[in-house]
C-alpha cells in the first residue's frame, strides 16, 4: 500500500535527554521538565544508526543443512553531531566523570564513564514528527574530534546506545510518523 503522507523529509528536530526511566512525553514536539535540549546539532549529519551484532548460524542436522537460524544479540547505536561546546556538551563527549578543576577548565579523566540518560529524538517534517525514544542510554564520544576548517562549525560527534531498561523487552522504541 502506497502512503503518500507516510514519507519523512527532515525539516527540523531536537535531541533530549533526562533522567533515567523518564517516560516518553505526551507533547513530543514540547516535551516538559525534566526533558532537556542538548543543545545545537549539526544540519549535515542528522543521525545515523548502526548495529554490531546479529551475526546468523545455520544448524543442521543430517536430514536437513538449514533446519534452523540462530542469531546472535545485537546492539544498536545511534549517532549525531553535537555543535555546542558548553560544559553539559563536553561532559556528555568526554564523560560525566569530568572534574571542574581550580582554573574553571574541565579535567577529563582517565578513565571517562559514558552519561546514563533517557534519550529522545524528535524530527520534524511539516505537520507530521517521528521519534526516537530510549528509556535508559548510554551517550559517550561516538568519534575523534576534529576541527576540519575555519568555515564551519566544530562538532563532538556523539554515540547514543540504548540499553535495556527494568522488565521492558526492548532497548528503544519508535513512533510511526504521526499528524501534530
Amino acid at each position: 500500500m502506497l502512503i503518500d503522507d507516510a514519507t519523512l523529509v527532515v525539516g527540523a528536530g531536537n535531541y533530549l535527554i533526562a533522567p533515567v526511566g523518564t517516560a516518553l512525553p505526551t507533547n513530543l514536539l514540547a516535551p516538559a521538565s525534566p526533558w532537556e535540549a542538548v543543545g545545537h546539532t549539526s544540519i549535515e549529519d542528522i543521525l545515523s544508526i548502526s548495529s554490531e551484532g546479529g551475526e546468523a548460524t545455520t544448524i543442521a542436522t543430517l536430514q536437513n543443512s538449514t533446519l534452523r537460524t540462530k542469531y546472535s544479540a545485537r546492539t544498536e547505536s545511534m549517532a549525531f553531531t553535537l555543535q555546542q561546546f558548553d560544559e553539559d556538551s563536553l561532559k556528555l563527549y568526554y564523560g560525566s566523570n569530568m572534574v571542574t578543576n581550580g582554573d574553571g577548565t574541565l579535567g577529563v579523566h582517565e578513565n571517562p564513564t559514558p552519561t546514563e540518560v533517557a534519550f529522545l529524538a524528535v524530527f520534524v517534517d511539516g505537520d507530521n514528527h517521528f521519534a526516537f525514544y530510549a528509556p535508559k542510554a548510554e551517550v559517550f564520544r561516538g568519534d575523534d574530534l576534529s576541527i576540519a576548517d575555519t568555515e564551519s562549525l566544530a562538532g563532538l560527534p556523539l554515540s547514543v546506545k540504548p540499553l535495556k531498561y527494568s522488565t521492558n523487552t526492548w532497548t528503544y522504541a519508535v513512533t510511526p510518523l504521526a499528524a501534530t
